[in-house]
This record gives structure tokens, C-alpha cells and sequence, in this order.
């Protein structure tokens, strides 16, 4: 038989790659193998010979007029080859073909699970004009799933619909529930982080790392208690409000779900949140009173942090025996959360216990006296600082 009676490559191909389409139902199409171009990067000519070939390698003449004349079959030149293995070098490395299975992501890209694409960031919005861009944007996928519609004359139709949300960690923040064609998952997640650039909203953050205050926020049957920490102590919430914290550039917040924790109604209950906050001179101004900071990282230290704008301060006759002064009550609107009840030492009445008792008895009252010292002295009292702070301050 003649090797030039025999089907090409492609007839080859299919014979390793092909399936029935009763096969292609039954999932048998999955993993085989895909088509491939064995010859990428090579050029007819070249060899291990490293020989000249007329027609392949160079021109079949040289010269012109009376001077042309046929170029001859000659030892390949040197620096030509290397250059060629070179350029076949570059062309192998930038084609890559995947067998089976899913392709590798970097760890820090994976988002929250390997399997799926929640958490995983998408990048910034384009913007429509060219002149404008979102510099220092990022998007965050929090949600995507398959929902289905009947309708009369289509049927079941399927279609996506993604959550996404994108900011510039500066206080710049905006999402979007954006529907997508099914099977069409790249343009979808394309259009859905466009509008979520498209629907930004400006967050206040007490000292660009936290909210202003604690505060309680619902939608639907979601409840979020939020409570504003101390530097240093990171984000503890849910998933969903990490990644918006982490695009908002809120970077120490404790946050507690109750209820439904549907992806959707966190988004929308914690975003409300975050837009209902009031800073502390608004508070000031509508109290008509000072606003005293004491937390527990500060030793309950009262702080001055606000006072109303004009200066004039309601006296103890002018502030109504009814009126609602707790903090709390104030910001979490009269929805109280059950904290977690602090745990009993296990130590306690144990002789170990007395024994410590007895060892720390001279320094049971340090924490009454530096809390003193600094109400008589000032707030540099008690705190832990070099001798020579008074004389170097910065």
C-alpha cells in the first residue's frame, strides 16, 4: 500500500480523538485526547545537518542582472542556526497543552476552595471612557450559581447569576447581582465586574482601617452585630463581609451573622450597614453633646472624640429624663446581640490558684493606679515609653 493513498493527519487524529455522539452523551468525550501541532516552531531546512538548501533556507539566487547566479547546497551557518533554535525554543515554551484534568492556579488565586471560582478576584472594570480608568481596582466573585425559568414555548431555560463585588481598598465600593448567558461563564463574569464598577458608593472609615462605630444591620432574615477593634486585630466575619472589608480597606472589624446566611442578603445587609454609619461629629451635632470614647484596649480611658460643631453644649436641666443615652442602644437600635459569655477559669479555687493569689497580692491595685495616673497626669502616664520621650517626642 502507498504511504500517499493513506489518510493525512487528520484522519489520524480523529481515530484517536473521535467518539459517537451516543458516546458524547454518555460522557465518554471527556477526558480524550485534543488535536495538536507536533510541528510548531519548525522551518523546512533546518537540520541536525545544519546544512544550506537553496529554495528552503535561502534564496534559490543571489545578485542581480548580469551577476545573478544559483545559489549552491553549502554548510548551514552558524550564528543562522543558533538563532532558529532559539526562536523553536520560544515557540515550544509559549504553547502549553493541558491533558485532562484542571489547570494550574497560583494558591494566593484559587479564591476560597480550589474547586470553585468564589473568592477568586477578577481583576479591575473597564471603563466605557477611554480617558477614565479604575486605578488600584480589584473584584471579588462572592457568588455564582445556575438558576432556571419555564417558560411556554422555550421550556426550562437556564441562565447565571453572578455577585460580584469591586473597590480600590480606599473607601470606594460597589457590587452588582448581574445575570449571564449559560455557558457563556468568561463574558458573564466580564459584565458583571463592568457593573459593579458602574454602581460605586464612597464608605467612611474611622482612621482608614475601621468603622466608625458598632452598629446593627438586617435584610431579609439576615442580622449582622458589628463592632468596631482595635488596630492590629484583623477581620473576623464572614467570608462574604471579609472579602468587601478587604475591598472597602476596613482592616479591623468583628462581624456576627445571625439567621439566614444567604450570599446575597449578607451583601446587602452589611453594605446598608456601612452607608447608615454615622461618623462621630454627626453624632456630636445631633446629641448636641460631647462624644466620649472609653474602650477596653485604653483601659476605659475617656477620650473626647467629637464635639458639635457649633459650640454649644446641652447642659444635665436641658437633656430629657426619657432620652436615650447608651451608646449601644443607639447604634444597635434596641437589637442587643447575645455576646458570647465569658468563660469561667478553670483555676479558680484550685490551691494553685490561692497560691497565685498570695504571689500577686502588692500588684492587685496597678491597674487602679495607672488609670489614676493618667486622669491626673495626662495620657502619657502609665503607658510604656523610653526615659527619653520628654526630650525626643517624635
Amino acid at each position: 500500500m502507498s504511504y500517499y493513498k493513506t489518510g493525512g493527519a487528520d484522519s489520524l487524529w480523529n481515530s484517536m480523538a473521535g467518539v459517537s455522539q451516543q458516546g458524547k452523551k454518555r460522557g465518554r468525550a471527556r477526558n480524550l485526547m485534543k488535536k495538536k501541532d507536533l510541528n510548531r516552531g519548525q522551518k523546512m531546512g533546518f537540520g541536525k545537518a545544519k546544512m544550506s538548501w537553496p529554495g528552503l533556507t535561502t534564496k534559490i539566487t543571489s545578485g542581480a542582472g548580469v551577476d545573478t547566479k544559483v545559489n549552491e547546497i553549502v554548510p548551514l551557518d552558524e550564528k543562522t542556526y543558533s538563532s532558529y533554535l532559539e526562536e523553536l525554543e520560544e515557540a515550544k515554551k509559549n504553547t502549553k497543552y493541558f491533558r485532562g484534568g484542571k489547570r494550574y492556579t497560583d494558591p494566593l488565586d484559587r479564591g476560597w476552595t480550589g474547586g470553585k471560582p468564589l473568592g477568586r478576584k477578577f481583576g479591575a472594570p473597564e471603563a466605557t471612557n477611554k480617558d477614565y480608568s479604575f486605578d488600584n481596582f480589584d473584584s471579588v466573585l462572592l457568588e455564582f450559581k445556575t438558576v432556571f425559568k419555564m417558560t411556554g414555548n422555550l421550556g426550562r431555560v437556564r441562565r447565571n447569576s453572578i455577585l460580584m463585588v469591586t473597590g480600590n481598598g480606599q473607601g470606594a465600593v460597589g457590587y452588582t447581582v448581574s445575570p449571564g448567558k449559560y455557558g457563556k461563564n468568561a463574558a458573564g463574569l466580564r459584565n458583571a465586574t463592568n457593573k459593579a464598577g458602574l454602581r460605586l458608593v464612597y464608605v467612611d472609615r474611622y482612621e482608614d482601617r475601621t468603622v466608625y462605630h458598632d452598629f446593627f444591620t438586617q435584610f431579609g432574615k439576615t442580622r449582622i452585630y458589628v463592632r468596631q477593634q482595635p488596630p492590629g486585630h484583623g477581620v473576623v466575619a464572614h467570608r462574604a463581609i471579609k472579602a468587601i472589608c478587604e475591598r472597602v480597606g476596613i482592616k479591623d472589624l468583628y462581624a456576627k451573622c445571625e439567621g439566614s446566611l444567604n450570599m446575597q442578603h449578607i451583601t446587602k445587609a452589611f453594605m446598608l450597614g456601612l452607608l447608615r454609619q454615622k461618623t462621630h461629629q454627626v453624632l456630636a451635632d445631633e446629641k448636641k453633646l460631647h462624644l466620649v470614647e472609653m474602650r477596653s484596649e485604653n483601659d476605659y480611658f475617656p477620650k473626647v472624640v467629637a464635639s458639635p460643631s457649633d459650640g454649644v453644649v446641652r447642659t444635665a436641666a436641658e437633656i430629657g429624663h426619657n432620652e436615650i443615652l447608651d451608646f449601644e442602644m443607639i447604634s444597635f437600635e434596641g437589637n442587643l446581640p447575645e455576646w458570647r459569655p465569658a468563660q469561667k477559669n478553670p483555676m479558680e479555687g484550685t490551691p494553685n490558684w490561692d497560691k497565685h493569689l498570695r504571689k500577686k497580692w502588692a500588684y492587685r491595685s496597678h491597674d487602679d493606679v495607672r488609670l489614676r495616673m493618667r486622669v491626673e497626669n495626662g495620657t502619657e502616664w502609665g503607658a510604656v515609653r523610653s526615659h527619653l520621650y520628654p526630650k525626643y517626642p517624635e
